[in-house]
């Protein structure tokens, strides 16, 4: 047996050997040693309260919070490693302020890399130390979004208070323009609270990015560090109440010999976004702040007011939104024994209408004639016993005629006023008309 163990030892030794050679051979050839980047993976800052106990903050220069790692290990080894393998610290306490930098220090959760085996581009992270501040600012919750059909945001409340403290670095501080809460209401039909997060724009209204975030503390009023940078934001959502009647007070007496026959509002009914209690408290009408004042009147008068003058004296209600408050109210004065008929347009009598054009009434809708009679007969008199027409004869080219209308009135009666009408000739419109043609 030992005869059989040494017989031929050399070349025995000499096969193991080459044995272990060529095994080498084979790892290099497939599993060969290479250098492999992976890139941007954050730094990590231990002790930063050296700085900041100071009163002091900093800011991370140059992006270089965020870092490439090199690493020389076999193909085998890469397979088995990303980004999240390695972890790049920087020590606050290491902080060299002639260079102002921290050098930074790798590790590896994968044991078959070697500290020698890895090198950070950069080296070391830059920063700028800054006296650290505090100002007080605003915030107020800005609205996006379409609440339910029928509902409308009615108040926003940031309930953790309309003011915040903002510390940090004193050239961060001083470039915020404007902290508020943006809240979403769409399809919101009901009241609600939320924590939402507070937005910071610069003064040229640009968000902060994440790493000036990092270097601010947000505080309430009382001091106390807001968790998450959120705040609480409460919203009440009215719903629309429609067709609210509008009226209107008169004031003073007309000129002597003269009547007031008719008041008129447009609009005569408006929609208003409220809360319940108070609609309940307007009901279905709504009357006008300013009585209109007809003192000595002799002549129609015409009126516009602001509905939001009224509107004003309610909490929680005004008009529905993207609605004007313009209110037109027309008070007809008309002499005693006479009276003013609406007479509408669309009745109106055309002879010698143009051929071919389009006609363009101003008043578009009604025209005003005034009638004289005795009281009694007065009352009687509607649009249906009035008869009025006007000729186009002298309107049959393109442009603008003031005509004069003739009224036909009934027996006992004669016209207050004469009557006159804009109207507008042009061109009618005409679709173009295709002809189908066929070749032969």
């Amino acid at each position: 047996m030992r005869y059989k163990l040494t017989h031929n030892l050399g070349l025995k030794l000499f096969s193991v050997l080459a044995a272990c050679l060529i095994w080498l051979v084979v790892m290099d050839s497939n599993d060969p040693e290479t250098q492999q980047v992976y890139r941007n993976i954050p730094v990590t800052i231990k002790n930063q309260d050296t700085i900041t106990n100071a009163n002091k903050t900093y800011t991370v220069v140059g992006g270089t919070d965020k870092v490439n790692v090199y690493v020389t290990a076999r193909r085998s080894v890469h397979s088995r490693l990303s980004a999240s393998s390695f972890t790049v610290r920087a020590d606050l306490e290491n902080y060299n302020e002639a260079i102002g930098s921290v050098p930074l220090e790798v590790t590896c959760s994968n044991p078959s890399v070697a500290q020698e085996d890895m090198r950070i581009q950069p080296a070391s992270m830059k920063i700028e130390l800054e006296d650290k501040i505090e100002e007080t600012f605003g915030i107020a919750a800005t609205v996006s979004g379409n609440t339910a059909k029928g509902f409308e945001v009615g108040r926003t409340t940031v309930l953790t208070g309309d003011t915040i403290k903002i510390a940090g670095p004193e050239s961060l501080i001083k470039i915020i323009g404007k902290v508020t809460v943006p809240v979403d209401v769409t399809y919101m039909s009901e009241d609600s609270v939320q924590q939402l997060p507070i937005r910071i724009e610069d003064k040229n209204g640009a968000e902060l990015t994440d790493s000036q975030w990092n270097n601010l503390e947000l505080k309430n009023m009382d001091g106390v560090v807001l968790k998450d940078n959120l705040a609480e934001v409460g919203v009440e959502i009215w719903r629309i109440y429609g067709e609210i009647a509008l009226n209107v007070n008169l004031t003073g007496e007309p000129a002597e010999g003269y009547e007031v026959t008719d008041i008129s509002i447009s609009p005569r009914m408006v929609n208003l976004t409220a809360s319940k209690a108070a609609i309940e408290y307007i009901g279905s009408s709504l009357t006008l702040q300013n009585p209109v004042d007809i003192t000595g009147a002799a002549e129609n008068m015409e009126f516009t007011v602001d509905l939001n003058e009224t509107l004003n004296q309610y909490e929680d209600v005004r008009l529905e939104a993207d609605v004007s408050s313009a209110v037109v109210v027309t008070v007809t004065i008309d002499e005693v024994g006479s009276r003013t008929i609406e007479f509408p347009v669309s009745e109106l009598e055309l002879i010698n209408a143009p051929s071919g054009k389009r006609l363009i009434f101003s008043p578009t809708d009604r025209l005003a004639i005034n009638i004289r009679a005795e009281d009694e007969r007065l009352n009687e008199i509607d649009v249906e016993h009035i008869r009025a027409a006007i000729d186009l004869s002298g309107s049959q080219e393109n442009g603008s005629y003031t005509l004069p209308v003739t009224v036909t009135l009934p027996e006992g009666c004669e016209l207050g006023a004469d009557v006159s009408i804009v109207v507008n000739v042009e061109e009618e419109e005409r679709e173009a008309e295709g002809e189908l043609q066929t070749g032969e």
